[in-house]
């Protein structure tokens, strides 16, 4: 007989509403966050409208909470809703990507905020993913429990443990006066039919001297039949000003297709609210424990002391603190000891002979102690949980080599965001060893390795002036497991300063040329000293000769990619002779495009190779017969 609670949860089904049935889950957690059939109920609610991920770890949670003639008569209760396409469409937004404006609108918003955040209106957290980021506690809130509990398992998985849920209505915020630090209200007011009773809430809540931040789309830039109102600078400053005597100031950074505006609460004596925030929201699902493990930060310098400081002082502030910190100077002409004298009781400095990047880490992996590697830039800014969502994830994994995550590029003349560096669209299964082959995805700031790993591959390529990180990226991904946490851990700094070594410069001007040939030399090497087995591992354990013949195909596109031409030719001529000796075998749909794509590349490119090009068009014409 199911529980009282379960069976509000199936009826909700059946009518339609399972947010009703969400409604009833939250409120008996928020009083018994153990109680297993929450769980259950949750995931059936998962189920129906489409939250996968969610589904799979409430369901995993509760697997003995019933016999299995209960559960089957639950299931098929319930069966019939669960592929429902309008259920799940209801909610799809939430589960779609951000395209890079709005990352970008993101990265702008996070650090105006500090201490206790509310965002109102958090949806299903990626906003609240960035502010958590920059070490700011983050309280989100929005009307709908299904986007509560989307945020609640994305903030858990991340690794989060300063980001609290719950469901609210920004018209009547069940907070007392004075209770947050900031006041985040983003793309909400274009929703609502009553944008000031939000505004005087999220005033109400702040703290005397803390911050509201306001953002809506600009104009008619983003048409959405959902929105209410449109609104210009004028239209919303108008509206805070009849809201609460206040005026805005102007945040120019965020792309043109929204305006952000924020103010300042006017300060006044004010009594400190005594309740305890973070019982005023749903638990989180679950957390990760945390490592303490060191990690050695090497920082290699080479005449750029204007950043150093910056650098040095945002690995400090992590919240991981058993760091050790090695800064390796490659010969400065301009010293960076005025700059690093505040921290000299802090940093390993060490001054060699200028040799290039390479060379400067070779000599600091030497004095390295930690369990753990992180390279990073002279130039660029750490975010404070930068190392402690990452060693959660090693801990998580024991197998996994490298992780890597998002960053946030900015100009380092204004101080605006580029873009963020994001993989979110590529399956995260696929980022690996052969998928890096075609092209550095992994952003070298944002790295952290096993140290273990330098046993394997001993160190950089001194040989190397540019690309040295993506050749050490590719021989260790070759032999160890690597992963991509889709969150910002670093502000990487873009500027027109020089780099390489005194012996090879390389200008601004020339980062793209020289970058190209660079990696040709990394993968002439790469097809010297890997053999193509160990490239493609699975591939060739498989015993299946098409297979095999597919991995050569692949490879030479790399390879003529590349222009490495010679070699991208050997491998078509192992294809060419091996397919003629097995009576044609039949290709996949992607080998095929891969000779098509050869095939363009000869004529573009006008190849004058007459055996590779006949290697590759003998192979178009074999496809294109069995076609």
């Amino acid at each position: 007989m199911p529980t009282k609670l379960l069976q509000q949860v199936i009826e909700s089904i059946q009518q339609g509403s399972p947010e009703i049935g969400y409604g009833f889950c939250f409120s008996e957690l928020a009083i018994n966050p153990e109680n297993k059939e929450i769980s259950f109920c949750l995931g059936l609610l998962s189920m129906i409208v489409g939250n996968h991920q969610p589904a799979e770890w409430y369901l995993q949670n509760s697997t003995d909470l019933m016999d299995a003639k209960e559960l089957s008569g639950i299931t098929l209760e319930v069966m019939k809703y669960i592929n429902d396409p309008k259920l799940k469409e209801r909610w799809g937004n939430y589960r779609r990507l951000r395209n890079q404006q709005e990352l970008k609108r993101m990265a702008e918003t996070a650090p105006l905020c500090y201490g206790d955040v509310l965002e109102i209106g958090c949806a299903n957290g990626d906003l609240s993913v960035f502010i958590a980021s920059h070490g700011s506690n983050l309280y989100g809130i929005d009307i709908d429990p299904i986007a509560i509990d989307l945020a609640r398992h994305k903030a858990a998985k991340l690794g989060f443990d300063n980001c609290r849920f719950q469901v609210g209505n920004g018209y009547q915020l069940q907070f007392p006066d004075h209770t947050f630090d900031t006041v985040v209200v983003a793309e909400v007011l274009e929703h609502v039919d009553d944008p000031k009773k939000i505004i005087k809430e999220a005033f109400r809540v702040c703290k005397p001297g803390g911050t509201i931040i306001i953002s809506v789309p600009n104009g008619y830039s983003i048409p959405d039949p959902d929105h209410y109102n449109i609104f210009t600078k004028r239209i919303l400053n108008n509206l805070v000003e009849f809201s609460i005597g206040c005026s805005l100031h102007w945040n120019s950074k965020v792309p043109n297709e929204w305006i952000m505006g924020f103010l300042i609460k006017p300060y006044e004596e004010y009594e400190v609210a005594s309740n305890d925030i973070n019982s005023l929201f749903l638990p989180q699902p679950y957390s990760f424990p945390k490592s303490n493990q060191l990690v050695s930060v090497i920082v290699p310098t080479y005449n750029r002391k204007e950043y150093i400081s910056e650098t040095i002082q945002s690995i400090l502030d992590q919240t991981h603190k058993n760091v050790e910190i090695i800064v390796i100077d490659d010969g400065s002409v301009e010293s960076p000891k005025e700059e690093l004298s505040p921290y000299l009781d802090k940093i390993n400095y060490i001054y060699k002979e200028n040799g290039g990047k390479s060379s400067a880490l070779n000599v600091a992996i030497k004095q390295a102690n930690g369990d753990f590697i992180w390279v990073f830039d002279d130039d660029d800014i750490a975010l404070p949980l930068k190392l402690e969502l990452q060693l959660k994830r090693f801990l998580q994994n024991p197998e996994l080599g490298l992780i890597h995550t998002r960053s946030i590029d900015f100009n380092d003349v204004n101080g605006q965001v580029i873009r963020v560096h994001d993989l979110s669209p590529i399956d995260s299964n696929k980022l690996d060893f052969q998928m890096l082959m075609r092209g550095c995805f992994i952003h070298g700031p944002t790295v952290v390795f096993r140290k273990s790993c330098l046993e394997q591959l001993g160190g950089w390529d001194e040989e190397l002036v540019r690309a040295q990180d993506y050749d050490f990226w590719l021989r260790l991904a070759n032999l160890n497991s690597i992963e991509y946490i889709p969150v910002p851990t670093v502000r990487y700094r873009v500027h027109a300063g020089s780099r390489g070594s005194a012996a090879d410069p390389v200008s601004y001007d020339q980062l793209v040329s020289k970058t190209a040939e660079y990696e040709q030399i990394i993968f002439r090497k790469l097809y010297q000293s890997i053999p193509i087995n160990e490239m493609y591992r699975e591939t060739f354990e498989s015993d299946n000769v098409t297979l095999m013949l597919e991995a050569f195909i692949d490879r030479a596109v790399i390879l003529a990619a590349r222009g490495l031409l010679q070699e991208a030719k050997q491998d078509l001529l192992i294809v060419r002779k091996n397919s003629q000796s097995f009576g044609n075998p039949c290709f996949s749909g992607a080998a095929i495009q891969n000779i098509h794509n050869l095939a363009q590349t000869a004529v573009q490119n006008n190849w004058d190779d007459h055996e590779l090009v006949s290697s590759v068009f003998e192979l178009v014409n074999m496809v294109t017969s069995k076609d």
